[in-house]
């Protein structure tokens, strides 16, 4: 700046002329114009602190920018690290120069990415995002005929209008989740930014400025997995509509007619074979198969974390003085034993663990209907061994095999303690599933008494073990030639020698 202030006062003051300035200064007459006849001396333009061009790593910026692009589907702890990058250019791809240059390259690429990522709105259908809603359709259980709703959840992805769906009893948390997790997983990814409604399920409470209050489960889910959430505002469900008509299109094709359901696990995997099928249609725009369009979306999915999430919740329950946790509006039946002590329930969607103590003390499929009983006749049976004459009596009679319900009936007395004690052995012992083979085995030889049933219960159960008789190899040859002399002399015989 000394040496600007030089030239413009010899200009200015001495009345100097350029060539003149240039004799004295040494500077070009370039430079000595430049200065001499500059007037606005404002700050106007930031310096440039970073450089605009890298001779010596141009050839190296592609595979840079891949490496960096591929980072932001990894978890972060493992994307590459400036120096990690800078040796895996000098190791694989012969990269000669600095340090310090690949450094500021990197810095001002992922700010460059950065700004261009906060850049999205919504209706430009970045690659990879997607949306999230439930459906109501109508289902009919393969084994009574009874018709019944369910919920279908589908993510959709509105860049190709490829979608995927899961169907579920209900549309509570652990349905969210499940059908989200296998969604990930079917598809090989998660998506980066998901678009939901207002569900309770994840939104615990809207706030005045519009911020979200999300639930526990939910936000645990959303860190498991590494995708952002957006929701909509209240009540603007066209601001998913992508998802909105997928549920609809859903509906009318993979719903009609009414199927018939054997189990949910069986129809969601019918389901995905469904949509698998459905991404050859044509994009309603581009008129190109949906699945190309889909390669695009799954190529900007963020890999799926090492370790796959457990969907359930925790919640504690006394047990009732006959035996039962409660769980919204539904009864499940645990031992007597416990009455009045503190279980643990693991909540899945579609059964309950119970635990006291640390113990598992009883599973069942988890019914979501109202005021309903669930019951498992095996918690039951120690205590009916006290109770023998009430068997008949219990609301879970008609749990047990067909079979012991019959000859239970025909017993009584000390028979039917007996036999009620050896039932609830086999129960003890795992083997509930040999109950009827035990039945079975006793009739097939006449036989219908409960030592009889016992026998049989044994020989199926408990095989009875008889070792391998021992190979030996190489054992020696004894070669035993008494002397029988002393005895020939005690007989009053002759010796023979």
């Amino acid at each position: 700046m000394a040496q600007i202030k030089y030239i413009k006062d010899l200009y200015e003051n001495e009345e100097a002329s350029l060539r003149e300035i240039c004799r004295i200064t040494g500077h070009s007459f370039e430079t000595v114009r430049k200065y001499a006849y500059q007037e606005n001396w404002s700050e106007d333009n930031l310096p440039d602190i970073e450089p605009q061009s890298y001779p010596v790593l141009q050839d190296f910026i592609p595979i840079i920018d891949k490496w960096l692009e591929e980072d932001r589907k990894a978890p972060r702890k493992q994307r590459h690290t400036v120096m990690r990058i800078y040796h895996r250019l000098c190791d694989e791809h012969g990269f000669t120069g600095c340090y310090s240059t690949v450094k500021k390259y990197v810095r001002k690429k992922k700010y460059v990415m950065k700004t261009l990522s906060a850049g999205y709105l919504p209706l430009e259908h970045p690659k990879g995002w997607g949306q999230v809603d439930f459906g109501l359709a109508e289902g009919e259980w393969a084994a009574t005929g009874e018709r019944f709703p369910f919920y279908a959840l589908t993510i959709s992805f509105p860049g190709s209008n490829n979608g995927v769906t899961q169907a579920f009893p209900s549309q509570n948390q652990e349905c969210l989740l499940e059908g989200m997790k296998r969604i990930f997983e079917h598809i090989g990814g998660v998506p980066p930014r998901l678009r939901f409604d207002n569900m309770t399920t994840a939104v615990a409470q809207v706030l005045k400025d519009g911020e979200r209050v999300l639930t526990d489960g939910f936000t645990r889910f959303m860190l498991h997995y590494r995708f952002q959430a957006d929701f909509c505002n209240p009540a603007s469900g066209n601001e998913k509509g992508n998802v909105e008509n997928k549920v609809g299109y859903s509906r009318r094709n993979a719903f009609v007619p009414v199927p018939v359901i054997t189990s949910f696990e069986e129809f969601n995997e019918q389901l995905l074979e469904w949509c698998e099928k459905d991404a050859d249609r044509l994009h309603y725009k581009h008129k190109v198969p949906i699945r190309e369009l889909w390669e695009e979306d799954k190529a900007a999915l963020l890999e799926l974390p090492q370790y796959p999430f457990s969907v359930f919740r925790y919640t504690t329950l006394t047990v009732s003085k006959t035996g039962f946790a409660t769980i919204e509006t539904n009864k499940y039946g645990l031992s007597p034993m416990l009455a009045g002590e503190k279980v643990q329930a693991k909540i899945f969607y579609d059964h309950v663990e119970f635990y006291h103590d640390h113990r598992p003390v009883g599973r069942f499929p988890r019914s979501y209907k109202t005021n309903d009983e669930v019951y498992d006749w095996t918690q039951y049976m120690s205590t009916l061994c006290k109770k023998p004459g009430a068997i008949e009596h219990t609301r879970f009679f008609h749990q047990m095999p067909q079979r012991w319900q019959d000859y239970l009936a025909s017993t009584k007395g000390k028979e039917r303690k007996s036999a009620l004690q050896l039932l609830s052995e086999i129960v003890a012992d795992g083997n509930s599933e040999f109950c009827d083979d035990a039945l079975e085995m006793a009739a097939a030889n006449g036989r219908a008494d409960v030592d009889s049933l016992r026998q049989c219960y044994y020989m199926i159960a408990k095989k009875e073990y008889r070792p391998d008789p021992l190979k030996l190899s190489g054992a020696p040859l004894l070669n035993y030639n008494p002397n029988l002399s002393a005895y020939d002399g005690l007989m009053g015989g002759e010796a023979h020698g």
